[in-house]
């Protein structure tokens, strides 16, 4: 695994220098503070449009003002009858992720970051034991791993470095005999964890070494083992921005990789113009004689130079004539700077800020248009990533008996195997992908009603009551708006009483009014009407 992956170190290694240089340690080791000088680094282009990448991503799947996702089931029965349920528990993982003392927000910002760069994000979700859950966004340097036949990363290699201090914190007494012995706090060691598949794995048993992930501590120092446990659910996940449709390679390529030749340009680029500035700005000083006084001092401002004038007075000091204008225009370095945008989808995101202006309408289109060409992306990352977070979140929600109670049909269902949990993504790119869905109900009334007036019994072809629930599930309005069968049943009867009391008060007029007219006929006649 070290020798799959070390073919990528030296493009990670490159794409640092270029832009992220505080993780430039692929191939370079450096000692605390220090970082690259920044000598690839002329232009920062590429370094301010990964954070706003990263935070754009983040709004279109994660925005933490929204309900991004759902929780159901495959039985759409049991779906719709306990849909309160399922809203009450995605409701507590949200509170769980987005509380107090939470860094899903920033760690999930700084995983996006990674991908943008280096095309891979290793992320980590674990229990906090009396904290909630703890989320980790890791460097790319620190993982190895492999994928199984279907294309998925389940295998996790971690290697890493821990102070005394740190092993002692983070293993307590299956800490190594010779780091409890050591008395330098801040002596390094070295580990590996491992995490993959267990092929001991036994549903029922609560053991770790029988449980679906084994997870092995190794301190590489020591050579020895330092504990062995196991996982549920994978606590590890890689999102990745693309992969080479294979099974050879588990690596990730970025936009930045794709675009990696633009980049090298504008930087080689910028450091040809630097390079004319600086010959401009501090030329090359010929001179006729070697004795002239004050030579040490040519080229600062305000100096005084004697004997730089001949007797005729003309000058024995002169600047070599360089280049008057820059190689690369500022209009050139700017199309380049705007492809490199362009490649990180900038120009879409941009066009939602730059024209307020836009109606409805408008507004939907170009959602629509966005949902189209960041859709792969955004597919991607829900399946590597944001299903095996929430998974996780489930698990250590309802281990720690955070969850509701479930329904005893429910759960005799899920225990028979006839349904499976399922996530229902909400965010707004998944909106807009089915906004289609919305506008084609909406033009479809729109049709029945013009065409009403020529055969009234259309209305009769349209239930009003679904087309409202659809309506609702497009826009992500929560179930608990809508009233329960019971509760619709005891209101259909209430306005039943209502329309019958409205007639007879209606009716009353009429009968009040037959009344006088047979009482003046009876008087008119002098006979008893009966």
């Amino acid at each position: 695994m070290e020798g799959k992956r070390s073919s990528w170190e030296s493009l990670w290694q490159r794409i640092a220098e270029l832009a992220d240089p505080k993780n430039a340690t692929f191939t370079v080791e450096r000692t605390f503070g220090q970082i690259d000088k920044g000598q690839r680094k002329t232009d920062s282009t590429l370094a301010l449009t990964v954070p706003k990448w990263a935070n754009a991503m983040d709004g279109l799947t994660t925005p933490k003002t929204q309900k991004w996702h759902g929780l159901t089931i495959t039985d759409t029965d049991l779906a719709d009858k306990y849909r309160d349920y399922f809203e009450a528990c995605r409701d507590v993982l949200f509170s769980i992720r987005y509380g107090a003392g939470s860094n899903f927000s920033s760690a999930n910002n700084e995983n996006l970051k990674m991908i943008g760069f280096y095309g891979n994000g290793p992320f980590s979700v674990t229990e906090n034991y009396g904290k909630g859950i703890n989320y980790k966004a890791w460097p790319v340097q620190e993982f190895f791993v492999e994928q199984n036949h279907l294309g998925d990363i389940d295998v996790f290699f971690r290697r890493f470095t821990l102070t005394t201090r740190q092993a002692l914190q983070e293993f307590g007494e299956h800490t190594p005999a010779d780091i409890k012995k050591c008395d330098k706090l801040d002596k390094e060691w070295q580990f590996l964890m491992a995490v993959y598949p267990n092929t001991d794995y036994t549903p029922g048993r609560f053991d770790g070494a029988k449980k679906k992930f084994a997870c092995d501590y190794l301190c590489l120092t020591t050579k020895e083992v330092v504990l062995q446990s196991g996982f549920d659910v994978c606590p590890f996940c890689y999102p990745r921005y693309d992969v080479l449709p294979n099974l050879q390679d588990p690596y990730g390529y970025s936009p930045t990789m794709l675009l990696l030749p633009e980049i090298k340009k504008l930087a080689s680029m910028g450091r040809s113009n630097l390079r004319v500035a600086g010959r401009a700005s501090d030329p090359t000083y010929l001179m006729a004689d070697e004795d002239i006084i004050g030579v040490d001092r040519v080229g600062m401002p305000n100096a005084l130079i004697p004997g730089g004038l001949d007797a005729n007075g003309r000058p024995r000091v002169q600047a070599l004539q360089n280049p008057g204008q820059l190689p690369f225009s500022l209009e050139m370095l700017q199309d380049m700077r705007q492809l490199i945008r362009e490649g990180f989808d900038m120009n879409l995101f941009a066009t939602m800020i730059n024209k307020p202006d836009m109606t409805a309408t408008e507004v939907l289109q170009r959602q629509q248009e966005t949902a189209v060409l960041v859709g792969p992306t955004t597919s991607r990352r829900e399946r590597e990533f944001l299903s095996h977070v929430i998974a996780k979140e489930f698990e250590i929600a309802m281990r720690a008996g955070q969850l509701p109670p479930m329904p005893p049909e429910l759960a005799e269902a899920l225990s028979a195997g006839q349904a499976e949990f399922q996530i229902e993504y909400e965010s707004p790119i998944r909106r807009a992908q089915e906004a289609d869905s919305g506008t084609a109900i909406m033009r479809t009334l729109e049709v029945a009603g013009a065409l009403a007036p020529f055969d009234p019994s259309i209305k009769n072809q349209i239930n009003a009551g679904r087309v409202l629930k659809e309506v609702a599930k497009v826009f992500g309005a929560p179930s608990k708006i809508f009233n329960t069968d019971e509760e619709k049943e005891a209101l259909d009867a209430s306005d039943a009483q209502m329309a019958q009391a409205q007639q007879m008060l209606e009716a009353a007029p009429v009968m009040s009014q037959s009344a006088k007219d047979l009482a003046a006929a009876q008087v008119a006649t002098g006979a008893e009407l009966r």
